[in-house]
């Protein structure tokens, strides 16, 4: 296999780096998930979508109402994307990266996987 890149986010870098028995992430924002992992020690991929959390929307409604701030907005999560080894748990939210080089990223994990 040829190496393949993906670089989800320049500023802070987040970057997969795949070769034929591992793949290398380097994780700007997070250093401590950086590092090489073998291919069969990964157990599974999945990109968890963000939700609205309803409880800090609505507590930030009614502080807006009540002191007429006019900031209001619905608070939303952000998306994931978790990777489960067999040693480790590595969690990296998606924040202003390309959605598409993500969708890139875990179709090739779920290729690898089969």
């Amino acid at each position: 296999m040829a190496t393949t890149i993906y670089e989800l986010r320049k500023k802070p870098k987040l970057l997969f780096t795949f070769n034929d028995s591992d793949f290398h992430l380097i994780d700007d924002d997070n250093p401590s998930n950086s590092g090489d992992f073998k291919y069969n020690s990964i157990i599974s991929v999945n990109l968890v979508k963000g939700k609205t959390n309803w409880i800090i929307s609505i507590f930030s409604l009614v502080i807006d109402f009540i002191f007429d701030l006019g900031i209001f907005s619905k608070y939303k999560e952000k998306d994931k994307l978790i990777i489960k080894s067999k040693n480790s748990t590595i969690e990296i939210p998606l924040f202003k990266v390309d959605k598409k080089e993500v969708e890139a990223l875990v179709f090739k994990f779920k290729e690898i996987n089969k």
